[in-house]
């Protein structure tokens, strides 16, 4: 029996099949396109077949039998976002596939929890003729599940969005935002507490155009960047090195001054009038030398009694790499602490792979830009 919709699907299908032969002869035999053409016809032929066979979902007036089984007698499934989100969740785990495994890995949970909706929403469905009844039955399946996992989602979109947003203000700036919209979350619900009668359609409303409204902002200034400052510092990594010269550097910032009594302390380095010098326990008096052990983590405190800020550095030789082309650098193996003010304290560990004969210059501690103030480190 060929129905209304069955002769769509045929007709589409018959162009299909005629679009695939003009491609080929448009295109001198190339085969890419009527590939394509042919496999939507073969599908529209296919859909074709089905509505003929189930002649619509149409019955004849004349079979009384099948009137109450018949499609157009069965209550409609309730309106769904799900098939939506499924098919957005697939074309996510496509994109995954050839782009990235993160969002692959996001696609296929997001299509998983998109099917688990729609089956539960299809089987509540059919629980009763009653709607309500339904609705009731689906909630005590999936709201267990719905609630925490939205809700967590919707903290993560928040602080997320709040991130970007105090990333990309000024350092003056970011209070003042913080403060401001504090004060409007503090108006709202000061409101909302006075009117009690307020309409939750209309606080839903609200609130979701509120959190809309903070997505877009985070999403728009995290393609923005960040300000400049931490952008810089991101490239060139402050934290990940730090600079042993007289000048201060980021990594001096808030460092910290204290040494806990649990340090292992091998030797105490003491900065006074200009002068450096060593104690270590079993050795009486100031020490010009001191001994560490080889490929050992060995901590070393410095003490400045000095005025002004001065930092220790120990250098125990240096290494050199080949950068091609017969081209080598030659980089000193160094560690040393932040600056430290007069009265301060402040430890270095340091991990001494080679004994200190391997070094034509010899291991040493110094303070940069005071001459003369240098320690001899033997390493056995």
């Amino acid at each position: 029996m060929i129905t209304t919709s069955s002769k769509l699907f045929y007709g589409l299908g018959a162009v299909s099949i005629a679009g695939s032969i003009v491609w080929i002869i448009a295109h001198d035999g190339g085969a890419l396109g009527a590939v394509a053409l042919v496999f939507i016809a073969v599908a529209l032929l296919f859909l074709g077949g089905i509505a003929s066979y189930v002649r619509d979902g149409h019955i004849l007036s004349t079979d009384t039998e099948q009137h109450d089984s018949a499609p157009a007698a069965q209550r409609g499934p309730s309106h769904s976002w799900f098939p939506l989100g499924t098919a957005l969740a697939l074309g996510m785990l496509v994109v995954g596939l050839v782009t990235s495994p993160g969002i692959f890995k996001v696609g296929v949970a997001l299509l998983l929890a998109m099917l688990g909706e729609w089956l539960i929403q299809n089987w509540s469905d059919r629980a009763s003729s009653d709607p309500s009844y339904n609705e009731r039955v689906r909630g005590w399946v999936v709201h267990p599940l719905e609630i925490p996992i939205g809700g967590a989602l919707l903290l993560g979109v928040i602080v997320l969005s709040f991130s970007r947003i105090f990333l990309a203000l000024s350092v003056e700036a970011g209070p003042i935002v913080f403060a401001i919209l504090g004060a409007l979350v503090l108006f709202f619900g000061s409101m909302l507490s006075i009117r009690r009668g307020t309409s939750k359609r209309l606080v839903g409303a609200v609130c979701g155009v509120a959190l809309l409204a903070l997505s877009v902002v985070g999403v728009a200034l995290a393609l923005n960047g960040e300000r400049e400052g931490l952008t810089i510092a991101a490239e060139e990594d402050h934290f990940a090195h730090r600079a042993c010269g007289e000048e201060a550097e980021e990594s001096d910032e808030d460092a910290v001054r204290a040494v806990s009594a649990k340090s292992s302390v091998a030797a105490t380095v003491t900065l006074k009038d200009g002068a450096l010098y060593a104690e270590m326990d079993g050795y009486s008096g100031p020490l010009t030398s001191i001994s560490l052990q080889r490929a050992w983590n060995s901590s070393i405190l410095f003490l400045n009694e000095d005025e002004g800020e001065h930092r220790m550095v120990v250098t125990y030789g240096k290494v050199v790499e080949s950068l091609g082309g017969g081209v080598e650098r030659e980089t000193l193996l160094q560690a040393c602490t932040s600056l430290v003010a007069q009265g301060g304290q402040q430890g270095v560990v340091v991990n001494i792979p080679k004994p200190s004969i391997s070094s034509s210059e010899g291991f040493s501690i110094t303070v940069p830009g005071l001459e003369g103030a240098s320690i001899e480190v033997m390493v056995p």
